[in-house]
This record gives structure tokens, C-alpha cells and sequence, in this order.
């Protein structure tokens, strides 16, 4: 039926054209692909670090950190550079974060520059998020966690915890964070790029 209608307006020309009313099913036009509605981004929740540089100090003078977020692959990913300039030269490293479809969370893998390597997810709760309890690789006896507490636009607070072995958790530091002036420059991790 619909290629009758087509070939007749066709045969008819332009100077006898009639508008005629296009066959619709409830998903838009017949013959046309279901209109879907854009999908989700799951690593929305960490969509306000990116494209900026977040600086914060650790106490009593033990250095400056500072984490540049930028997009990977069209925004499918997340890469976190930062440095430690501290008391005992540089400490560097890199997170990439992702989202796993079968588990349905964001995960990250973790690597610095003395050879560590870490994995684990995050979990986006109200006040921002929670790297949740994990054995540290480097450290099979110590158990942490992370979680970042977001204080507003432009600054959010970090606080690492260790498990005791009483069950309790102490924080072992808690820097904040802020938000630093421009763009991202991610700090170079590989040590051949510096001069």
C-alpha cells in the first residue's frame, strides 16, 4: 500500500503534488527505525571532575596532589593523572575508570609509578562516592577504603581509612581537594616525557 502511495505522488509531479498524511505507528513513521531515547551515561556521576585539575594538600607539609580527569574513547572511559610532589620526591599515577555492563558498576583500574596496582569499583552514594573495601595488593594484611565527599562545585574531600584489626576504621589522611583555574593539563606520568 505504501509504495502504491509513493509511486503515485511520484507519477503526478510536483505541479499537482497533494501533501499526503504519512502511515505512523506508535513508534513514528512506518518503515522508519524506533525513535530511542539517548541512553544513559554511567560514569555520569564523575562527569563533574572531568576537563579540570583538583589540588589539595596532605598535613603537616607532606605535599601537594593533584589529579587532571579527562575523557578517554569519546567519553567511554575516564583517565585520572595525578603527582605527589612530596617531601621524598614525586609519587605519580594513573586511574582509568570504566563502567562494567555485567556487574552494572563503575570500575577503575589503578597504577603508580613504584609498580602498584589496583583495582576495585566505585559506588556513587549522596554526598559523592565510596572506593569500597579491598585488600591493597602491595599489602595483603591491610584492609582500606576511600570515599570522596564532594563540598560543592569547585572542591571535594578525599578520606582513606584503614580496617584495624579491631574491625574499626581510622582515617589514615583526609585531603581536599579544588577545583584549579583552566583546563585540564594532565601531569606527565611517563618519566621519558619529562625534561
Amino acid at each position: 500500500m505504501l509504495a502504491s502511495l509513493i509511486l503515485l505522488a511520484a507519477m503526478s509531479g510536483p505541479a499537482s503534488a497533494v501533501p499526503m498524511p504519512v502511515p505512523t505507528s506508535a513508534s513514528g513513521p512506518i518503515g522508519s527505525a524506533p525513535v530511542q531515547a539517548p541512553a544513559p551515561d554511567p560514569l555520569q556521576p564523575l562527569g563533574f571532575l572531568v576537563g579540570h585539575c583538583w589540588a589539595g594538600d596532605f598535613a603537616h607539609g607532606m605535599g601537594r596532589d593533584t589529579h587532571c580527569f579527562e575523557p578517554m574513547f569519546g567519553g567511554k572511559f575516564i583517565r585520572d593523572r595525578h603527582v605527589l610532589h612530596g617531601k621524598h620526591g614525586d609519587y605519580r599515577g594513573e586511574t582509568i575508570y570504566g563502567y562494567d555492563a555485567a556487574k552494572k558498576q563503575i570500575i577503575y583500574w589503578y597504577f603508580s609509578s613504584d609498580g602498584d596496582i589496583d583495582n576495585s569499583s566505585v559506588l556513587p552514594v549522596a554526598q559523592g562516592f565510596l572506593f569500597p573495601e579491598r585488600q591493597m595488593p602491595q599489602a595483603p594484611n591491610m584492609t582500606m577504603r576511600t570515599r570522596w565527599n564532594r563540598s560543592g562545585d569547585d572542591r571535594y574531600v578525599a578520606i582513606n581509612e584503614r580496617k584495624g584489626s579491631d574491625g574499626h576504621w581510622q582515617t589514615l589522611w583526609s585531603v581536599e581537594y579544588v577545583r584549579q583555574p583552566g583546563a585540564a593539563t594532565p601531569a606527565p606520568n611517563d618519566e621519558r616525557s619529562r625534561p
